[in-house]
């Protein structure tokens, strides 16, 4: 089990997250205000078993068609799919590493780009 609270760094701000459920395979955490949630879970089957880390954020903001104000969430994650034999925890390990770096990289951040719709 993952240490308790969790906590999340975003724009230079901790943000603790307690747990809040554990059940099976599957932990949640959730901050004291509601607006951050992390799930992490896994499941298993023949040929793999595949994690799951999930970021959720809420906010409060103005539709811009309505101008009333609304909740919205948004999510981040990550989902790991490891085949029961072959590719080991370390090399799992190396390609999430690589992925990291190639999201940063480049003229502008590779997620900045792929936020802006590009492919």
């Amino acid at each position: 089990m993952l240490t308790d609270p969790q906590t999340i760094t975003i724009d230079g701000t901790a943000i603790s997250m307690p747990l809040v459920s554990s059940q099976g395979t599957t932990s949640l955490y959730r901050s004291a205000d509601g607006l951050h949630r992390l799930k992490v879970s896994y499941t298993e089957s023949k040929n793999n078993t595949r994690y799951l880390l999930r970021y959720e954020e809420d906010a409060v903001a103005a539709d811009p068609i309505s101008s009333l104000n609304q909740k919205v969430t948004a999510a981040v994650y990550l989902v790991i799919d490891q085949p029961t034999f072959g590719i080991d925890d370390a090399r799992l390990v190396k390609v999430i590493t690589g992925m990291k770096t190639w999201l940063n990289t480049g003229s502008g951040l590779l997620v900045e780009r792929v936020l802006g719709n590009e492919h």
